[in-house]
């Protein structure tokens, strides 16, 4: 049970005592209609559907401790009261004593940000393995369909492991093993110079020459690289040359919801864990890519573990980065950085 101190007399316990703390959170938190349950780390909700393109008013149902919740005044009641989610809700929960605890929830469906764009969404918590199996192919969830494997190198292995970030899994990709995952024939992936890609990792170690994250198009290609040995995060035209946005240290064995946003041919920004690193000039073309729709995660030199990964062949507004970040923070239960 939670606790707070309390004044009380000049006893040795330093005139304090402890009373217990009025029950007033929000335990669970759903939208049947949309078949999802709300993920709540501390004070924030997140709502998230792989499926929906429009956001409109919903059903919530809930759990509480506490003895009434409205929102914006009014009465919420489980499983009857609608609210629009087009914006995030101030939940107030009160309790027996009339104190109070608020929470942000908030709807985030990646298919609706950037006007649709999302073209890559791979999440390690839709594999159905266990723990320690190879990872044979990973679906892409963005609706279009761009699934990776590692089909056509049987020797190499990205391997799934359970419980590793928040109680999520992960795929583990060890230079050791040359662990990659491609794609050819790829949909829409490419729509012009802008890009916003988001990744939710832990970097083991950098090897020499640099890694590569993700890669699309191939050579002359969109590239997301992490430098040798500084580990600073690297925008780059594959096989031209590389812009680094912050030059900050990537931390090691930390997961760290970390990505960047191409805006044409004049700028790119780097963020971390939704926290504005940099900004500065990015003028890389990618219309001669080498090898249109084509995909790698990876090229054999990556030592990471990756929970999560979107890709929108679009540069995302500041308000449609700060949803990717609420939902991958709170999901992850990761720190403003």
């Amino acid at each position: 049970m939670l606790l707070k101190w309390t004044t009380s007399d000049g006893s040795p316990t330093c005139g304090k005592v402890y009373v217990p703390s009025v029950a007033k959170e929000i335990l669970e938190y759903s939208i049947p209609s949309l078949g999802v349950t709300g993920i709540i780390t501390e004070n924030k909700i997140v709502i998230t559907s792989e499926s929906i393109v429009s956001i409109s008013s919903y059903i919530a149902t809930f759990k509480t401790n506490g003895v009434s919740v409205t929102v914006d005044g009014q009465e919420q009641i489980s499983g009857v009261t609608s609210n629009p989610y087009s914006a995030p809700l101030k939940y107030i929960v009160t309790g027996v004593d009339g104190s109070t605890n608020e929470y942000t929830v908030q709807m985030v469906a990646p298919r609706v940000l950037g006007s649709g764009s999302l073209r890559l969404w791979f999440k390690a918590d839709q594999l159905t393995l266990n723990d320690g199996d190879p990872i044979t192919a990973w679906p892409d969830v963005s609706g279009y369909g761009n699934h990776i494997s590692q089909a056509a190198y049987p020797t190499v292995h990205t391997l799934f492991r359970k419980g590793q970030v928040n109680g999520y899994p992960v795929a583990e990709f060890r230079n050791a093993n040359v662990s990659r995952m491609n794609l050819s024939g790829g949909v829409g992936l490419y729509a012009n110079n802008s890009g916003s890609v988001f990744f939710v990792m832990k970097l083991v170690n950098t090897i020499t020459g640099g890694i590569t994250l993700i890669n699309i198009h191939g050579g002359q290609g969109r590239e997301i690289s992490i430098d040798h040995p500084i580990s600073a995060y690297l925008v780059c035209r594959n096989g031209a040359s590389c812009s680094t946005i912050s030059a900050l240290p990537i931390p090691k064995n930390e997961f760290l919801a970390i990505g960047s946003v191409q805006v044409l041919v004049t700028s790119g920004r780097e963020y971390w864990n939704g926290s504005l690193k940099s900004q500065v000039s990015i003028s890389y073309d990618y219309s001669g890519g080498a090898s249109p729709n084509t995909i790698y995660l990876g090229n054999g030199n990556l030592d990471a573990d990756i929970a999560e990964v979107l890709f929108f062949n679009t540069d995302l507004s500041e308000a449609d980065v700060e949803k990717i970040f609420f939902y991958l923070n709170t999901k992850y239960k990761l720190s403003s950085k």
